[in-house]
This record gives C-alpha cells, sequence and structure tokens, in this order.
C-alpha cells in the first residue's frame, strides 16, 4: 500500500504495477503498497494474504526475534501501522498478554477485515484492528506504548509531519519501532533502489520530527532495526 503517507501510503501497502514476486522468498517486488486511490483495492484479499503470509518470508523477516528484540512487557499497548494481514499485530497480542492491546491499522478495508477475522479465529480479544486515513493514524493522545512501522516507511508521504503527528499518541517513555529495507539492490523488498530509503534518512527525519535514536540493531538479513523515542 503505498500510503499517501505512504504505508505505501503508509502500511506496506504493494504496487499493483510493478507486483513480481521474487524467486527466492515469494515477496513482491514492491512489497504491499499502493501509489494511489485508484490503483487495486485488494480485492482479491486471498492472492495477497499468499504473499504476506507466505512461510518462505519468516527465512528473512525473523519476525519471533523482532518480537524479541522490541521486548514488549504484558499490558503493554501496540500500534502496528501498515499490519496488512496482521503477520506482526498477532504476535504483539500475544506478546503483551491479555491486559495489553494490539492494534492492526491499514488504510485497506479488506486487509482490516481479514485481521479482525483472523483474531476471533485466533481467540486473541485483545487484538484489534481499524481502518485508517492514508496520513494519519487516528491514535488517540497517549493512547500507545509502542508504534511498530515494518516495510512501510519509504512509502511514507511527508514523513516529518506525519511523524509529528504520532508524537501526542505516545504515552510517556513510548518508542516508534521502524523495519525496513536497506538501499540496495536485494532479493526481497521493493526492486528499485530509488524505492528505498537509507538508515540515516530515516534517521535524519526523526531528528527533524523532535525523536532521537535510542537503539539501532543490524539483526535482520535485509532490513534495519531502529528504535526512537522523544
Amino acid at each position: 500500500m503505498k500510503i499517501k503517507l505512504s504505508i505505501t501510503k503508509l502500511l506496506c501497502l504493494i504496487s499493483a504495477t510493478s507486483l513480481l514476486l521474487s524467486p527466492v522468498t515469494g515477496w513482491t517486488g514492491e512489497e504491499k503498497h499502493h501509489t494511489s486511490h485508484s490503483q487495486q483495492r485488494f480485492n482479491e484479499i486471498q492472492k495477497w494474504v499468499d504473499i504476506f503470509e507466505d512461510p518462505e518470508r519468516a527465512g528473512w523477516q525473523k519476525p519471533e526475534e523482532v518480537v524479541k528484540k522490541l521486548d514488549l512487557k504484558h499490558g503493554d499497548i501496540v500500534a502496528d501501522i501498515g499490519a496488512g494481514t496482521g503477520y506482526f499485530t498477532r504476535l504483539f497480542a500475544v506478546a503483551v498478554g491479555p491486559e495489553g492491546k494490539a492494534i492492526g491499522l491499514d488504510i485497506e478495508p479488506s486487509m482490516v477485515d481479514y485481521m479482525k477475522e483472523d483474531a476471533r479465529k485466533r481467540g486473541l480479544k485483545n487484538y484489534e484492528a481499524l481502518v485508517i486515513k492514508p496520513d494519519d493514524a487516528g491514535l488517540p493522545s497517549q493512547s500507545v506504548h509502542v508504534i511498530f512501522i515494518c516495510n512501510t516507511y519509504h512509502h511514507i508521504e511527508d514523513r516529518v509531519n506525519y511523524l509529528k503527528k504520532l508524537t501526542g499518541t505516545l504515552k510517556p517513555n513510548g518508542r516508534i519501532v521502524i523495519v525496513d529495507f536497506y538501499k540496495k539492490p536485494m532479493p526481497v523488498g521493493p526492486q528499485s533502489v530509488a524505492h528505498k530509503i537509507s538508515e540515516e534518512d530515516v534517521k535524519k527525519e526523526f531528528k527533524k520530527a523532535g525523536y532521537r535514536l535510542t537503539k539501532s540493531l543490524d539483526f535482520l538479513p535485509y532490513q534495519y532495526y531502529l528504535e526512537f523515542s522523544l
């Protein structure tokens, strides 16, 4: 989804014109992002589920390790921006326990419907899913401990202002975690290097928005992990 904020336009949606499955991972050439409201709207939901939930993704995405690095506590409230099928959201719901909450946010209604059904099937009552606007996550003031944005940040438009909007949504000592693709040719992620954003540029944008870098990890083969606080 290319959120106009751009999770593609905010999530991580997939470019309908450049969707090419990687022969190695089954991931798409341009991930899961849209470039405009006029593009494909994920009506063929099963097609996208097969892509986002491809078992081979776990080999390079390392979801369990990512969740471990987040060091979530029972009772935490986590917002997953550009959640798609809830690939990470469901794991967050388990990690924060019944007293916590995981919220999957996406601009695509079909993705949100999928997450809601997924939460029901898994019996995760603390797993919610909401449709959001491309330029606004719509989170209440001081409502979340962690905001997670995976494979989506590079699609967001006007990123500095978007980050400023998120400032007031964080609880005291809240964090924003970015996991995104290295800006170089790789077998997964956007095929064009021009469609990626470097770690340094991400750091600069967060600094402009008033955040400070608190953690930088390199345990993923194709992505960087950056954590920011106010």
